[in-house]
């Protein structure tokens, strides 16, 4: 599973950085806000993908080349 920080990284090269919050950061990413915690550990299993799904919309093999 793919960290915060890869997301943070994916986000960066696709997307907008908004602004910090207290424990997260918020990006637009094709006109969907999406927070990431600033936490360095691994996404959960079912949260990553509801993220890939419904934020992101790609899939993870799009994800892993865009980084």
């Amino acid at each position: 599973m793919p960290s915060w920080e890869d997301l943070r990284r994916y986000l960066s090269r696709h997307g907008k950085f908004i602004r910090h919050g207290s424990n997260h950061d918020i990006y637009n990413y094709g006109g969907t806000r999406i927070r990431v915690s600033r936490g360095s550990g691994e996404i959960s299993h079912n949260k990553w993908r509801e993220i890939l799904k419904h934020q992101l919309q790609i899939t993870q093999e799009e994800f892993n080349a865009g980084l």
